[in-house]
């Protein structure tokens, strides 16, 4: 039989649809005619990606009811590996762990919390291993998908797209100190075991995910059976070193998911209650949050930076942390019966390939050549030795590994605090094993059947939030270098309970003026007070639907919420939710009226002019809970945005827009915002030379007011 098929098709985008992707390709300008016959033998039924024998049409490990089909390169005379064009198996249950945006699995799955990347890592460990996109040379499914052969650690030859410009990005050697295959090294040397995580892009597992609208999918545990280096040709005809590992099955954990009927019951969606909470968030070096994908917002004038301070957490807010206690060394393992070692460097490699034993050692100078061969290099296409494939004994798994469901949220604490960072943290669901995020402020709730969790909690009270350091050197602001910034001196108004103080800071160039509008210390707070507890107790019930709304644009899989929650009054505010996320003034909870008119107030008192607000996003922090650098570039947007801080104080950074890099880069401005502050950035040029972000201590809640133009296009 034969094939037209375009060499530059790559990952075929809709995975249930391959045969027609075949039907399509009718001889574009990059096309091989391919002669494929059936390949002889068969070995069961484990699906592979391995490569053709020399003479282009035997290939071993395959299904029986699969055809190979051989992909030349257009780059070099390389082969790349078969693609599998029959269509995918429908999928015969549903995973236990499934998701369907990469941030519900790093919300709610402690094992992978990797925005970016496929190796998740904490302390030199490997906790979570992505399995994604078409493999490279040699990389296996195999024994039904209990043992996996593949590279890990990055530098691969990629495409990159830059402001609609797409370049090749050259591969990179990979080496034994790059950090995640240190860890995944270090999980092999010492016996630790890892989660496998697949998304609907592996092209190896043969099953569709896609068709039940699932995006990522947990395997299961798996350890580090064998680990050695390969010399790999690109399509551009470098070649690098490649780290190779195998990872078998945990047999402990019964048999995979995937391989019941679907009659058949699959094991119980529990979690053992008090096993591995004793572990808490600080060794976590790998803790995400919103600053860590921050430049995954598709925005000309928004860069990555840097998080303000490490993430830590109280032990009663912690959660599993999946490190195993006891260690192997290397020189404790017992070597294959086919492990030799090199002549030249002393390290023992094992025989993985069928054509005969070669060190794997990449610093060695005899790497990557086969000694009984006359130390020839290894060829391209490589088949691997039958013993080398199959599953071995190993270590039984620790108890702790045993099962890795997500425990179930706490939604009635003892001490009744629910704005603490455990409550930011997604849900597993014990009907259908959807991962979801936390989007709605007084449940957990599943994006899949809806399954609900109540949080009951009580309202907290300014006075024990107010007072939290802000771990700053400075009270009241912190002006940068060189900025072109004038600070005037801070100014008094009003009486009695109205009295209050501001300082301004004017812009350079006549960009605006930022003000900062703060109580007198002496002046009493109650109504400020009253106003937040208002605000909790009408989110708590519903009345104030308090939600976190998917960002505009992104760069990762599914959606991507913001970090806190907001609702939004009056005019839509496209940024956030749009007019999904606005009610009408008539619609308005009171809280939200009264914060308007308390802004109003305010600066009517301290600016001695009278603004016109008919917009109000309402926003909610829990602790370790933030808003990124942004700025307020509505359309229609007027020329004056004020905010009415209450709760704990909070930080806000001003720093230059469409400044990539250089000092000017820098933060330039931080205002302390304390309970009952308001922040008014006077003047259209705020915006559009200035971006600002805010940084709360602990729970918060804000209300910024705005004039938008309604009759805006």
């Amino acid at each position: 039989m034969e094939y037209n098929i375009s060499e530059t098709m790559g990952i075929i985008p809709d995975t249930g649809s391959s045969k027609r992707a075949l039907d399509d390709a009718s001889n574009p300008p990059h096309v091989k005619v391919v002669k494929l016959t059936r390949p002889e033998p068969f070995h069961g039924s484990s699906l592979v990606v391995q490569e053709l024998q020399a003479s282009g049409n035997i290939c071993t490990n395959v299904p029986m009811d699969t055809v190979p089909v051989k992909v030349e390169n257009s780059y070099n005379n390389n082969n790349n590996n078969p693609l599998w064009m029959e269509p995918l198996q429908e999928l015969p249950v549903m995973p236990l762990i499934w998701a369907q945006s990469r941030q519900e699995v790093c919300e709610s799955f402690d094992w992978f919390r990797s925005y970016q990347g496929g190796v998740y890592f904490v302390n030199n460990v490997t906790k979570g291993y992505l399995l994604s996109g078409f493999p490279a040379k040699r990389d296996g499914f195999f024994q039904q998908g209990k043992l996996i052969i593949s590279h890990g650690g990055g530098k691969a030859e990629s495409l990159q797209t830059l402001k609609g410009q797409t370049k090749l990005r050259l591969a990179d050697d990979q080496k034994a100190e790059d950090k995640s295959v240190r860890s995944l090294l270090n999980n092999y040397r010492k016996r630790i075991p890892l989660v496998l995580l697949i998304d609907d892009r592996y092209a190896l597992f043969p099953y569709n995910l896609a068709k039940r609208n699932i995006t990522y999918a947990v395997l299961g545990v798996y350890n580090i059976t064998h680990a050695w280096a390969e010399r790999e040709t690109t399509k551009s005809g470098q070649q690098h070193v490649r780290f190779k590992f195998t990872f078998q099955w945990c047999e402990e954990q019964g048999q995979p998911w995937w391989h019941l009927g679907k009659n058949e019951p699959k094991p119980p969606v529990v979690f053992p209650g008090n096993q591995g909470f004793h572990e808490s968030f600080e060794n976590d070096n790998a803790r995400t949050t919103e600053s860590d994908y921050e430049d995954m917002v598709i925005s000309e004038d928004e860069e990555a930076i840097p998080p303000f301070g490490e993430i830590t957490a109280t032990p009663k807010t912690s959660r599993r942390l999946p490190v195993k206690k006891s260690e192997f060394l290397l020189s404790e393992r017992t070597p294959g019966l086919a492990d030799r070692s090199c002549s030249h460097c002393g390290m023992r490699s094992p025989l993985v390939f069928s054509i005969g034993w070669g060190c794997l050692n990449a610093p060695c100078p005899l790497f990557w050549t086969i000694p009984d061969a006359g130390g020839v290099s290894f060829p391209d296409e490589l088949t691997y030795l039958e013993d080398f494939i199959k599953l071995r004994p190993f270590t039984p798994l620790d108890v702790g590994f045993r099962n890795i469901l997500p425990p179930q949220p706490v939604t009635n604490p003892s001490d009744k605090i629910t704005t603490v960072q455990a409550f930011t943290r997604g849900m597993h669901c014990v009907k259908c094993g959807r991962l979801s995020c936390r989007f709605k402020w007084q449940q957990w709730e599943c994006a899949n059947c809806g399954d609900v969790l109540a949080v009951s909690g009580i309202v907290r009270r300014a006075a024990e939030l107010k007072s939290i350091s802000t771990g700053v050197v400075f009270q009241c602001n912190l002006l940068g270098k060189d900025t072109g910034i004038i600070r005037r001196p801070t100014e008094s108004f009003g009486s009695g309970g109205s009295a209050g103080h501001i300082q301004t800071f004017l812009l350079p160039e006549g960009r605006g003026r930022i003000h900062h509008i703060q109580h007198n210390s002496s002046g009493p707070l109650e109504r400020i007070d009253a106003l937040f507890e208002e605000y909790q107790g009408q989110a708590s019930d519903g009345t104030l639907q308090f939600r976190r709304w998917p960002l505009r644009s992104h760069k990762l899989r599914g959606s991507l919420l913001t970090n806190y929650f907001s609702q939004n009054c009056g005019e839509p505010y496209h940024y956030v939710g749009g007019t999904a996320n606005t009610v009408t003034w008539e619609q308005a909870p009171s809280a939200v009226i009264k914060a308007r008119d308390f802004i109003k107030e305010r600066t009517t008192q301290a600016l001695q002019k009278h603004l016109n607000f008919n917009e109000v996003l309402s926003a909610a922090y829990m602790e370790k809970q933030k808003m990124s650098f942004h700025t307020d570039d509505e359309k229609g947007l007027g020329d004056v945005v004020a905010g009415l801080s209450l709760g704990s104080p909070a930080l806000m950074h001003f720093r230059r827009r469409n400044i990539k890099h250089g000092p000017e880069r820098k933060t330039c401005l931080t205002v302390v915002l304390r309970h009952g502050d308001v922040l008014v950035m006077d003047g259209a040029g705020v915006q559009q030379h200035y971006e600002h972000m805010v940084e709360p201590t602990n729970f918060r809640i804000a209300a910024t007011a705005r004039y938008i133009d309604p009759n805006r296009k």
